[in-house]
């Protein structure tokens, strides 16, 4: 390899490097948080996995929006749900029922989470098709998505108060290797630490993807589709994987479902109202086909969860989905 390709192709180099370290940190912030979770349980362990997780991806997604990059915002958000919703959970599922031929859990935990997962889509589509039938003007439509932003950010903290504080006894699972004082403990201040790095990282990984798409003209929706959801759930990936082998299948969606919420009524709410604050053109407005796929991930995995066990077979057509999904935005 001559210097001549490496200097030429620096950009793409330092991308990979900057890619690698945040995969690192984002993998060793995901084993302190699995500490975390063994003393506080699953679903509260669960958000706190799906919100370090997705630090990265609102860091990102941050950063992209400074830059004025809307549609690598918009379209790394979508690549994430579809992640966690059929990559993440087909893989958990896979492994989990191959091992254990049938996983039971907890229906309360699967359906709220649902719920939510489908005011957070009814508002994508309501966006969408008042955009698309032009009754409002984009000022209007920045108002509007303001505000319904706003409403979801506050049905996410209502649902955290719900299933966190006034009815916790519905959704704690007890679990046969609950904490115990040999266990390893968590390391809060290695936690915050990798924290800051991860931000730090997260601007120049959005530069770096900047300056490539400028000169090697690659798609935007490729980049958002399969490159931000590595970055930003990789972590996520291992620990939801992990804990289904564990025959956590809980914690397991509580990781990818809760992850998928979060970024649904938290992640994409919060970037939203900071757009409408700084005056970038940013929306709950998804094109027709965007809407579609959220509508089938959300779906599929709705059906997996009706009967409160998963086999194995389930995760294999939630997997099967994510590749058709994937190959058709490398086709676009």
């Amino acid at each position: 390899m001559s210097m001549t390709f490496i200097i030429k192709n620096i950009h793409i180099f330092n991308l990979f490097f900057v890619f690698i370290i945040l995969i690192i940190l984002s993998i060793k912030i995901s084993k302190e948080i699995s500490l975390l979770s063994q003393l506080i349980g699953d679903k509260l362990g669960g958000f706190i996995s799906s919100t370090s997780g997705n630090l990265p991806e609102l860091f990102i997604s941050i950063f992209a929006l400074k830059s004025n990059m809307i549609n690598l915002v918009k379209v790394g958000l979508l690549g994430s749900i579809i992640g966690n919703m059929l990559l993440v959970l087909g893989l958990s599922i896979l492994f989990g029922g191959i091992k254990y031929k049938e996983q039971k859990f907890n229906k309360i935990i699967a359906r709220t989470n649902f719920s939510l997962l489908f005011l957070a889509l009814s508002s994508f589509i309501i966006a969408s098709t008042i955009s698309y039938q032009g009754k409002l003007g984009n000022e209007k439509l920045y108002l509007f998505s303001f505000l319904t932003a706003t409403v979801l950010l506050l049905t996410y903290i209502l649902g955290l108060v719900f299933s966190l504080v006034t009815h916790k006894n519905l959704f704690y699972i007890q679990s046969e290797d609950d904490y115990n004082e040999n266990q390893a403990k968590p390391n809060i201040i290695l936690i915050i630490i990798l924290l800051i790095s991860i931000y730090i990282l997260s601007e120049i990984f959005v530069n770096l993807v900047d300056k490539i798409i400028a000169n090697y003209k690659i798609p935007e929706k490729l980049l958002g589709v399969i490159i931000m959801p590595l970055v930003g759930n990789v972590s996520e990936y291992i620990t939801a994987i992990y804990t289904a082998l564990k025959d956590k299948i809980n914690l397991s969606i509580e990781i990818s479902i809760g992850s998928s919420m979060q970024l649904l009524l938290f992640t994409l709410p919060t970037i939203v109202i900071i757009a409408f604050m700084l005056k970038l053109p940013l929306t709950l407005v998804y094109n027709f086909y965007e809407l579609i796929i959220l509508i089938i991930s959300i779906g599929l995995a709705f059906f997996v969860f009706q009967d409160g066990k998963t086999y194995w077979i389930e995760g294999a057509i939630l997997l099967a989905s994510y590749i058709i999904i994937i190959l058709s935005f490398s086709l676009i």
